[in-house]
This record gives C-alpha cells, sequence and structure tokens, in this order.
C-alpha cells in the first residue's frame, strides 16, 4: 500500500525525520512511504497514493478546494488518517474539523489526564485498555496515549477505544474509524504516542496498533476491489428476476436468453471503467496548471472573499493586504493577476450584457485592483521640499560649489530617508492589517462555529 504522509500543513510529525521508527515497522510490513511538501493539496497528486496521513498539522488551515480534494479521494476509495494533539484545533490553529465534520467526527480542544491509570509518572499520559472488538484493536491490551485530546462521533462512527471512568475527561473517546463513499477514515488524538521520543512508539502495545491501522486500511481496500464484481452481477440477477415473472404468461420462453442479459453486464462495466478512469481527467487539468496557475487562482480568490468581508475602504491597503496574504502562501501575486483580470473582464461583460449600469453606481470589482492611485498629501509635501531645494541650490551663488554639493547631498540623504520611513509605515500599516484580519476572522470562525454532534 502507498501511504502519504502531508507537510504542507506544518506538521509536527515528519516521516523521515522524528518518526523514522514508524517508517521502519511500516516499510517492513510491505508498504511504500512518500511525503507531500508542495503547497497546495491537490487530487491528481494524492490520488497516486492509498492513504493521505496528517500528523499533527500546526499553524496552518485547509483551504476550500483542498478540502474538496481530500473528500473525493476518500468517495472514490482512499483513506484518510489524522493523528492529532492536546488542544484540538483550537491549540494548534487549525481547521482539520472543517474536514472531519463530513465524516461525523471533531476533534476537541482539551487535553485527557488519567490519575490512576497513566505512563512514565505523568497524568497526561494516560493507559488505554478499553478496547472494542476491531481488526485494529486485535491483540492490544494497554495503548500509551501521549499528550491527547479526545474525539466527538456520531452515530455512524465505530468508536475503538475510549478512557477510563478515571480519566479526566471520563469515558473519552479517543480513536475512531468511519467509513465514507467507498473509503476510511481513521481519527485519533494523540500523534506523539507513535513518535521516535521514549515517550511514543516503543511505549507498551503501541507499535502494534500502528501495525493495526495501516494493515486493516491496506485489507479492507483490496477487499473492496475484489467485491465489485460479484456485486455487480448479483444487482443483474435481481434486476432480470422479475423480468422473468412479469413475461412469464405471455411468451412461452422459459427464461430470458443470456443474449439479452450480456449487454446490460457490458454497459454496467463499461460505467465502472469510466469510474476508475476518473484521475485520467486530473492528469488533463494539471497539463492545465503547468506553474499552479489555477491551484494559485483558487487560492487568491478564497482570500479576495476573506478579505471583503474585513469591509477595508482604501483599495490600496486591500492589494497589499492581498499581495502579502498570498506572499505566505507561496504565490506571487503578480503572476497570477493576468489570469484573474481576464475572469473579471468576461464576468463584467456578462454583467454589463444582462444589465443596464445605474448613473452613480459603482462595480464591486472596480476596487480589487485599483489604478495608480495620484499622489498623496505626504508625497506632494516631498515634492515641493525637493523643489524648493533646486530653487535654493540655484539661488545660491556666493556659495563655493564644493559647500553647494556637500548641501545638496546632505538633503538629498534626508529627503530619502523620509521617503524609506514612508515605505516603512506602508509595510508596518500592511502588516497591522494582516494581524487584524486574521484575528477578526478567527473570532468569526469561534462565533459561527456550532457542534456538529
Amino acid at each position: 500500500m502507498k501511504i502519504l504522509f502531508d507537510e504542507t500543513q506544518k506538521e509536527r510529525g515528519l516521516i523521515f525525520d522524528n518518526f523514522q521508527k514508524l517508517a521502519e515497522t511500516l516499510e517492513n510490513s510491505g508498504h511504500q512511504l512518500s511525503r507531500l511538501d508542495t503547497f497546495p493539496i491537490k487530487y491528481s497528486e494524492i490520488t497516486r497514493s492509498d492513504i493521505v496521513v496528517f500528523l499533527c498539522p500546526d499553524g496552518s488551515k485547509l483551504y476550500g478546494h483542498e478540502v474538496k480534494a481530500l473528500l473525493r479521494f476518500v468517495d472514490e476509495g482512499g483513506s484518510v488518517a489524522v493523528f492529532a494533539n492536546a488542544g484540538g484545533d483550537r491549540g494548534l490553529n487549525t481547521n482539520m474539523n472543517t474536514l472531519l465534520k463530513h465524516f461525523d467526527m471533531e476533534i476537541v480542544a482539551n487535553q485527557l489526564f488519567d490519575y490512576k491509570n497513566y505512563d512514565l509518572k505523568l497524568e497526561s499520559n494516560p493507559i488505554i485498555t478499553q478496547f472494542y472488538n476491531h481488526s485494529i484493536t486485535e491483540g492490544l491490551n494497554e495503548v500509551t496515549l501521549v499528550s491527547s485530546c479526545s474525539i466527538n462521533i456520531g452515530k455512524k462512527v465505530v468508536e475503538l477505544a475510549r478512557t477510563s471512568s478515571d480519566s479526566d475527561p471520563p469515558s473519552a473517546t479517543v480513536m475512531a474509524i468511519a467509513s465514507y463513499g467507498l473509503g476510511t477514515v481513521f481519527v485519533c488524538g494523540s500523534y506523539l504516542m507513535l513518535s521516535d521520543l521514549k515517550s511514543g512508539l516503543k511505549l507498551k502495545d503501541n507499535k502494534k496498533l500502528a501495525e493495526n491501522i495501516f494493515n486493516f486500511i491496506s485489507e479492507s481496500q483490496t477487499e473492496k476491489t475484489e467485491q465489485k464484481t460479484p456485486e455487480k452481477e448479483l444487482k443483474i440477477e435481481q434486476e432480470t428476476e422479475p423480468l422473468k415473472e412479469r413475461y412469464e404468461d405471455k411468451h412461452p420462453v422459459e427464461e430470458i436468453p443470456p443474449q439479452a442479459i450480456s449487454p446490460m453486464s457490458i454497459v454496467q462495466e463499461l460505467k465502472e471503467e469510466m469510474k476508475i478512469k476518473e484521475p485520467v481527467e486530473a492528469k488533463a487539468e494539471e497539463k492545465l496548471s503547468k506553474d499552479d496557475i489555477y491551484s494559485a487562482m483558487a487560492i487568491i480568490q478564497d482570500l479576495e472573499k476573506d478579505i471583503s468581508e474585513l469591509n477595508i475602504e482604501d483599495p490600496g491597503y486591500r492589494d497589499i493586504l492581498l499581495t502579502d496574504m498570498a506572499r505566505r502562501k507561496g504565490i506571487d501575486y503578480s503572476q497570477v493577476l493576468p489570469y484573474l483580470e481576464k475572469i473579471r473582464e468576461k464576468e463584467r461583460r456578462k454583467t454589463e450584457s444582462g444589465h443596464t449600469k445605474e448613473v452613480g453606481t459603482r462595480r464591486m470589482d472596480e476596487a480589487t485592483i485599483p489604478t495608480p492611485s495620484p499622489a498623496d498629501r505626504f508625497e506632494e509635501e516631498v515634492l515641493i521640499f525637493d523643489e524648493t531645494l533646486e530653487e535654493q541650490i540655484h539661488a545660491s551663488s556666493r556659495t563655493t560649489p564644493t559647500t553647494q554639493q556637500l548641501q545638496r547631498s546632505d538633503l538629498t540623504e534626508v529627503v530619502d530617508a523620509i521617503k524609506e520611513l514612508k515605505n516603512s509605515v506602508d509595510v508596518l500599516s500592511a502588516n497591522l492589517i494582516h494581524l487584524m484580519s486574521e484575528i477578526v476572522l478567527e473570532i468569526k470562525e469561534q462565533k459561527g462555529k456550532k457542534r456538529i454532534f
């Protein structure tokens, strides 16, 4: 099985760094390991693997198009494993619940303690002994969780393990698995339990648990692939049986000839082949986005929606903020801008063709790409100062050439220093706006957040 470990979300757990023992364990079991470190997460990249693993994302959030790519991946037979940490999304400044809510699961912003059953003399390392009957928990007696949070689960989610009644919170779910489409999603509240540290893979039956998790997912995917053909044949038999009863009195033929069934079987097989070959479309899409232009455009459009909610009136500051936020995501906004302008121009033409623009109204997209603004008051004063300086220099005929050159040089340096100061203030303003946007969006997310259970 091909296992892909994500590193685009600033994961604390790196498979070939501080999780080398886990990598060795999985490779000895016959799995092929690789890592994803190219942002953003794209369907065309993850579909080459069987399972995508998140080892504690930290300080990074999934975008909408990344969540959609992961949902499609799981729906079509892929698997996702998420290993969290104490504090959940709130403590790590992540949004993994944006993905997990589609599977009726939620990592809770808390930390588990057990004051009776704990390991390494730390109450934050609870020992788990309550397991549910499942292939993942087979052969497990005790597992040590390290700095773990709990998990909220829905009715269709299978609970695998929970803490004791003496823990805080008591009897909390710590491991669960769910089905979505043709795929599987596994969630655990602790990622450090599989690390190379002393309080990691060596503890209790932690290594056995890691082997069971990935072996079960590998076996379940193989079973689903093998069961596809018998399911189709059974469905055809169920559909043809009523036809036999319906026409039994009118036609002397005792049974429907096989020739009548074979075309139906061929059509069903063609449909299944078309579903299986959907990644071909992803390859074509990847060819169009040679320099990640389309992925960058999607990210820029998401950023524009976030910025528009801040109601910043100055278009210049909006543009500075958008450029800065794009840079933080590794995107050169100037390269994406021409493509965005074409899309906006098409949308503007459609709007103008369908509706006549009223006098005095203003298009919403006019402020998105600001036109060069005239010099502000500060720049005008600097220009006046430059002109006055030139006049004084030409008028000072009594001074020597050397003194005149020194005066001009000193004053020019002052003007340059003032201009640099203004640029620094502009950069500081952009950073303050960026900080403000993060605070506002975080407050909005916390207020609008609803429990899914």
